[in-house]
């Protein structure tokens, strides 16, 4: 079966991004392999060359989408740590967000990661804004006394790595209680203290 032909739906100037919103719905649909310029014009109503006006090829465009979702996913995060005041809160709140990004978006999610590794660029400045707003979540439980003492960057780092890895094997759940559980045992070593409490 042809796939559809839409009608161009932007004005002029903002191709570009409707070109990054038709790839990350053609990864949604048909996975990461199903990507080219030549696809998405198609399904704008755009010749090939308009689309490769903007990308050079489909690395480009793969870096365009990673950056878009990074932006989308710092937004979410924003919004979570607004959503609480304490350290702990902030903490489930911005996971849960992760979490629930992860696997509502999990195609658009590896292309996130998969652009930072390879491309970098936009993906990597974007994905380094959302680690700077941890980063400085953390420094301020620091000052706090709610986070043990030490390079913020390094803990940010390892509490990045949890959820990203819990999110990651938790892909086929809609239940975010193994992040909270996972978030309770950071928790116990970011404040100085062991699962029992003791130092």
């Amino acid at each position: 079966m042809k796939p559809t032909k839409r009608k161009a739906n932007y004005h002029h100037g903002n191709l570009r991004a409707a070109l990054i919103q038709s790839g990350v719905e053609l990864i949604e649909e048909k996975g990461i392999r199903a990507l080219t310029l030549r696809e998405i014009g198609t399904r704008l109503g755009v010749s090939r060359s308009a689309a490769y006006g903007h990308f050079r090829d489909k690395a480009a465009l793969l870096a365009a989408i990673g950056a878009a979702g990074f932006i989308k996913l710092r937004k979410a995060l924003q919004a979570a740590r607004k959503s609480a005041t304490s350290f702990p809160a902030q903490m489930d709140a911005m996971s849960v967000a992760y979490f629930r990004f992860a696997r509502e978006h999990r195609a658009h999610f590896e292309v996130m990661f998969t652009a930072l590794v390879e491309a970098g660029g936009g993906a990597a400045a974007e994905s380094g804004r959302g680690f700077a707003m941890l980063k400085e979540m953390i420094r301020e439980a620091q000052k706090k006394g709610e986070v043990r003492q030490g390079d913020p960057a390094m803990l940010a780092r390892v509490a990045w790595a949890l959820v990203h890895g819990a999110s990651m094997l938790q892909s086929d759940s809609d239940d975010p209680h193994f992040i909270r559980v996972s978030n309770e045992i950071l928790r116990s070593g970011l404040n100085g203290h062991g699962p029992s409490g003791q130092t």
